[in-house]
């Protein structure tokens, strides 16, 4: 059961109609205004019961004491839950609810299983808003129907209501990534599951693209791709310090009575899949990649597009090390991180988090360990020539770590990629080896992620490229156009030709009847990297006519030529992987 407790200078409500069949019958359709009262939003949920009442019913005693109200409105409120008990027993509290409160107050109860409009005024003061949920034991749960009761929806509300948030662009900038992604129809947001990307067909592409490209930039490095559950028992989260420390941000949930949450990272999944199985000084270093879907909890208020979202990606990986191998496997990530950034083009720049002597206590592991650290860390910039802002202090209390910043065309600074060493789940999860000494040794952790968030990636590079991808990433890379209905068919044969010779070609065609410049014109909004036209001179002269976006035509241009040249750029960001 879950509750909101309102202390309102008034309330106003009116009943206008059944929400499904067997609503609670009205005693009357009038509106109920009821001033200064004490308004109870509440759910019940399944598995509630008599001791849940009672919890409530003292609940709002206490709080009515506290802010010296003397009116009650019992107010049903089914969006606090997503966990709603059928409507019968609901009816069955809400009622009994209202029983035990009216010894003590006036009460008024809403009516329940009614769409109502209601209008209210909150105090101000600190206690004119709370939260509680209530919870009575498993064994005092009244017994719920076997038969399963099928409910009588509005579905026609349920979709309004679904589609009531609308994106207000009044105050973005064209380049927007919310805007470009609507114009390119790349993807698309709804309140059915706030902070959740739906990618549409062309958006997916990119996203693909990225994790493809990604996966490429592994291969020969030695990574294991791989894939690892989406719950967890609680048990895990308490041995990984996220149970205690980070519980708000995750979604919970429980199994048989068993409570457990949705993953926001997969780092405790890896540490699991290291412990597995033994491990000996042979088998470093072992590097974990994962791409799965990851689940953060956020505040409706804080979410932004693509760059601040609930469900997330991640190009994850979790590496395995012995002490001596530190400073080549932080090396090797480095250079992925330059490989990968430097395909966008993008300004970057390196920091450095380290220790401060300040506060030496806060810090796991021992001195010599963290020196070691610290010392490979730089010695790897050095040998890479790179140069570090160092972060004295900024370290986290598991280690120190290499965070890289980028520079978009707009001038704005993200926080990209991240290299973070960890001695703390070595320690908590118990990880051992054998070395070579036969003794039991612990590994040392390297957390990185290239992209950071995916999504949070796509929105940056679509604002920094205002849309404009390059072919190997682009959705629409290609588009035929016919000069006039009788170069259909030479358009549709070109379109063939281009599949056959480039099976992965992203090409399309717009054979309408519509004026060339109206054509190129829907090509260019649509940001495609080419745009062929054929005309009957093409015909003849078996040339095709190319735009590049943004410049102007070629003609003359013999096909052999053009599919050369598209092989060669599309090979352009593999080239030195």
């Amino acid at each position: 059961m879950k509750i909101i407790t309102l202390h309102c200078d008034y309330i106003r409500f009116k009943a206008l109609k059944k929400a499904f069949k067997d609503a609670e019958e009205l005693k009357d359709n009038k509106e109920h205004e009821i001033k200064d009262p004490l308004v109870i939003l509440t759910a019940i949920e399944k598995g509630d019961n008599d001791q849940a009442v009672a919890q409530l019913v003292e609940a709002v005693k206490k709080t009515a004491s506290e802010v010296k109200a003397k009116n009650i409105v019992l107010y049903p409120y089914a969006h606090l839950s997503s966990n709603l008990a059928n409507p019968k027993t609901a009816l069955e509290y809400l009622v009994e609810a209202e029983n035990a409160l009216s010894k003590f107050f006036s009460v008024t109860r809403a009516p329940f299983g009614h769409y109502k409009s209601f209008e209210l005024k909150v105090k101000g003061h600190p206690l004119s808003e709370l939260s509680k949920e209530f919870k009575g034991k498993a064994e005092d749960v009244k017994t719920e129907h076997k038969v399963i009761e099928l409910e009588d929806y509005d579905i026609s509300h349920l979709l309004r209501e679904l589609s009531r948030s609308k994106l207000d662009t009044s105050k973005l900038k064209d380049n927007d990534h919310r805007i470009l992604g609507q114009k390119l129809d790349l993807f698309s947001f709804n309140e059915a599951s706030p902070g959740s990307i739906f990618w549409h067909p062309k958006g997916l592409v990119i996203f693909n693209e990225l994790l493809k490209f990604s996966r490429k930039i592994q291969e020969g490095l030695d990574y294991q791709e791989v894939s690892t559950p989406q719950i967890y028992d609680n048990k895990l989260w308490k041995i990984s310090g996220h149970w205690g420390l980070y519980r708000e941000n995750m979604f919970l949930t429980d199994y048989e009575g068993r409570p457990a949450a949705v993953k926001p990272m997969n780092c405790p999944g890896h540490m699991l899949l290291y412990r597995a199985k033994s491990r000996s000084y042979k088998d470093f270093p072992i590097r974990f990649s994962e791409y799965s879907p990851l689940h953060r909890m956020e505040l409706s208020g804080v979410l932004s597009g693509l760059f601040r979202v609930i469900r997330m990606h991640q190009d994850d990986a979790h590496i395995f090390v012995r002490e001596d191998q530190l400073e080549d496997e932080i090396i090797n990530v480095i250079r992925i991180i330059q490989k990968f950034l430097d395909t966008f083009n993008f300004k970057y720049y390196f920091t450095l988090s380290t220790r401060s002597k300040e506060k030496e206590s806060k810090y796991l592991g021992d001195d010599k360990l963290w020196n070691s650290a610290e010392m490979a860390f730089t010695s790897a910039l050095k040998k890479l020539k790179i140069k570090a802002d160092k972060m004295p202090g900024e370290a986290k209390f598991y280690g120190p770590s290499l965070d890289v910043q980028i520079k978009d065309s707009l001038g704005r600074e993200w926080q990209c990629s991240t290299l973070q060493l960890d001695f703390n789940f070595p320690e908590r999860f118990e990880l051992e080896y054998t070395g070579k000494d036969g003794k039991s040794h612990k590994p040392i952790v390297l957390h990185r992620a290239i992209f950071g968030s995916l999504e949070r990636f796509i929105g940056v590079l679509l604002e920094h490229l205002s849309g404009n991808f390059p072919l190997w990433l682009s959705p629409r890379q290609v588009r035929v156009i016919n000069f006039t209905d009788r170069n259909t068919k030479a358009c549709e044969k070109l379109v063939e030709t281009l599949k056959s010779e480039l099976p992965e070609l992203r090409i399309d065609s717009d054979l309408e009847s519509d004026t060339v410049q109206s054509k190129i014109r829907n090509a260019e909004l649509m940001k495609v990297n080419y745009v062929i036209v054929l005309g009957e001179k093409e015909e003849k002269s078996k040339t095709i006519a190319v735009r590049a976006r943004g410049e102007k035509p070629k003609f003359g241009i013999k096909l052999d030529k053009f599919i050369k040249d598209l092989k060669k750029e599309l090979a352009e960001p593999y080239k030195s992987l």
